[in-house]
């Protein structure tokens, strides 16, 4: 599948004649393994910001930093083991590719705009499979489940309904839908979720197996430091199957949204916190009606921050929510339900920052 490059990030030196799947793959694995050296960068920009404090402050607080810093070096060498097991274990889901990245794999600093993604999928971690998360996760997930669960009401019949969620993230709502008997398919474009995903949907067995830190860097904004260290463990339900005649499935799909789509059909499609990840909405929403049949059904939920607006070289359709509605309306769907739900996406709770989004719900019909 195609993959957006850097402009920024620096090649592999072995990278010629490698196919663009097998180069975005390095650059996540590069991106993942750099974390540890990211994390110590930040830790000696705070030490020497420490010195410039005034020196009977300096003298007052130098066992709170001593102790701050060193746990602070803990918890980022912590993180790094994960990540490291997270694209360590990612050699399953891809085979080869995976073999491959780590032939032409040289470590070097990757740019702001993938260590961004790094710090921002440990946050996803919190959001989707922690118990922290589940204020954010039932503010726009549960809305769907019980949508969903009041319009096919029997258990029994719900593996026969087959949902496509595109742009699942880390799985979470996905998990859920078949958790509650429904046959699933997700559909994820980033190698920094699939990977992730991954290794939460296969390797993790327990409640709270694991530990991590999602707010370490977290300097704005804080009413404590050690707020900063606070940990969260995940994920917070058993992903053991109990029922192993289970008939409904659960799979992952890898890839452009519209090229995935493209020739398929599902009775249900959700889209959450999607509808502005597109280039073109009208091809979305294009793409949304064909792949259901007569009658088959539509629910969306999130905001519309367009992901592509002014990103120099991208093509990018920014339309008011009342135009997508038109949109939405002309292609031939019936709107059943419109409502505002408020919800906030991967926040510290223990911020002074606390955003919040508008988030627009529907739920349609295909006439």
């Amino acid at each position: 599948m195609a993959h957006p490059t850097d402009p920024d990030q620096e090649e592999p030196a072995e990278g010629s004649g490698v196919d663009d799947e097998t180069r975005a793959i390095e650059e996540v694995i590069n991106a993942f393994g750099f974390y540890g050296k990211f994390g110590t960068e930040k830790i000696l920009k705070t030490i020497q910001q420490m010195k410039l404090y005034p020196t009977d402050f300096q003298a007052l607080v130098a066992n709170k930093n001593k102790e701050f810093v060193t746990s602070m070096r803990e918890k980022i060498d912590h993180n790094h083991r994960i990540l490291k097991m997270i694209a360590n274990n990612a050699s399953e889901m891809i085979g080869e590719n995976h073999t491959k990245a780590l032939r032409i794999h040289q470590s070097r600093r990757p740019s702001a705009e993938f260590l961004s993604k790094v710090i921002s999928t440990i946050r996803q971690i919190c959001r989707e499979w922690s118990s922290e998360g589940a204020p954010e996760r039932g503010a726009t997930f549960q809305p769907i489940i019980e949508e969903l669960n009041s319009i096919f009401p029997n258990p029994d019949d719900r593996h026969e309904i087959r949902i496509l969620t595109p742009g699942c993230g880390l799985g979470r709502l996905a998990h859920d839908l078949v958790t509650e008997g429904y046959t699933v398919q997700g559909n994820e474009f980033s190698y920094f979720m699939l990977f992730t995903s991954y290794f939460i949907l296969n390797c993790c067995k327990e409640p709270d197996q694991f530990t991590i830190y999602p707010f370490l860097f977290d300097k704005s904004n804080c009413w404590d430091s050690e707020d900063r260290l606070r940990a969260v463990t995940f994920p917070d339900k058993s992903l053991v199957p109990t029922v192993a005649s289970r008939l409904n499935s659960f799979s992952m799909c890898a890839g452009d949204f519209l090229e995935i789509v493209r020739g398929s059909e599902f009775d249900v499609i959700v889209s959450a916190w999607f509808l502005d990840t597109a280039h073109d909405v009208f091809k979305y929403i294009d793409a949304i009606y064909d792949a259901l049949p007569a009658g088959g059904i539509w629910i969306n939920v999130g905001p519309l921050t367009w992901h592509y607006e002014d990103m120099i070289g991208e093509t990018s359709i920014e339309l008011s929510y009342s135009d997508v509605m038109l949109r939405v309306r002309q292609k031939g769907f019936e709107v059943i339900t419109e409502k505002e739900i408020d919800s906030k996406y991967t926040v510290n709770r223990r911020s002074m920052l606390q955003s919040h989004f508008k988030c627009a719900y529907f739920y349609a019909r295909k006439g």
